[in-house]
């Protein structure tokens, strides 16, 4: 009975070290930083805050947002976010997409996916919600959907534009050789009133930025916001009406060829057969492949442009099989 004692003591503190070693290191990543993407892609004069704030010398305002802009006007709203506690309008800044990187993690992305609905704000359901969030930054999901965004950035993105903020008093008090509490901030510049002196971010922003981030980040209280809550001009809009945005569809190569395919109408249905002397003669066409698959069977034509692509594939004359299963 000793050794067995022994051996379930040896094992009871061999487990519990591990398990205390493993939530220590979890710890320890979920509360390290995420290196700023942006550092490594800086224009000329630029300097960067944080993974969503960075100014140039020329006080041009960048806010990057992290989330997919798919007409939901997320854009926008988290834009406003930062810029709400920067102190600038939003027609002040420009708004960039987020490239892919850690640091735009969405850590609400997974709480709605637990077994609890929405409105339950029970102890048990916000715990699991608050487990998931973790999860969800050890995993460093960037993803758009959920109607998560507000829920993860929030608090996120104001907290970065007010940590800039704070950085850039500091760095024009060092440079007027006053208080930071006598300073005040307001459309992209550090006014000090007493004496009437001011700079832009731009001007201190260098400086600023090698600054360390702020322990303690101070917010606007709800009845000082100025963009937060009311209504705003979309930043996308004139983008989107003038057909600017750059898709997968608009990119060009050089010898660049296009593709379509026509399938079967079923699953797994195969050809019978096929007259694709048509569509191999239309202008433009390149060639007809077939095509066969798990799911399907069918034609794949290569073009020069999508028009000649999509009209051979109408052209391609086949019949097909009836799949090995009931049509009813």
């Amino acid at each position: 009975m000793a050794s067995i004692g022994k051996i379930a003591r040896r094992t009871f503190l061999i487990g519990a070290a591990a398990v205390a070693g493993g939530v220590a290191v979890g710890y320890y990543y979920y509360r390290k930083p995420f290196a700023n993407p942006l550092e490594a892609d800086l224009g000329k004069g630029e300097a960067t805050f944080n993974p969503y704030v960075k100014i140039g010398a020329d006080n041009t305002i960048t806010i990057v947002a992290p989330r997919a802009e798919m007409g939901q006007g997320v854009s926008t709203t988290l834009a406003a976010m930062v810029a709400e506690e920067l102190d600038v309008g939003l027609d002040q800044v420009k708004v960039e997409h987020g490239p892919a990187s850690y640091a735009y993690y969405n850590a609400a992305i997974l709480q709605e996916g637990g077994p609890f609905p929405f409105f339950d704000e029970s102890m048990t359901a916000e715990a699991v919600r608050s487990g998931l969030g973790v999860v969800g930054k050890l995993l460093a999901l960037q993803g758009t959907g959920g109607s998560s965004s507000m829920r993860d950035g929030f608090d996120k993105m104001r907290q970065a534009g007010a940590a800039a903020r704070q950085m850039l008093i500091s760095a024009a008090a060092q440079k007027l050789g006053v208080s930071a509490g006598e300073l005040e901030t307001a459309n992209g510049a550090v006014l000090h009133k007493a004496s009437g002196k001011s700079v832009t971010y731009g001007e201190v922003a260098a400086s600023a930025s090698a600054m360390p981030p702020p322990a303690e980040v101070r917010l606007k209280d709800k009845a000082d916001w100025k963009l937060l809550g009311k209504p705003q001009k979309r930043v996308d809009m004139l983008a989107k009406v003038t057909g600017a945005p750059i898709f997968g569809i608009d990119v060009r190569l050089p010898e660049m060829l296009y593709g379509t395919v026509k399938m079967s109408p079923r699953f797994w249905s195969k050809p019978v057969s096929a007259d694709l002397s048509k569509a191999a003669k239309m202008p433009g066409v390149v060639k007809i492949v077939p095509i066969e698959t798990s799911y399907g069977h069918g034609f794949g034509v290569i073009a020069e442009n999508t028009w000649a692509a999509f009209r051979a594939a109408e052209a391609i004359e086949a019949k097909w099989a009836d799949p090995e299963y009931p049509l009813d």
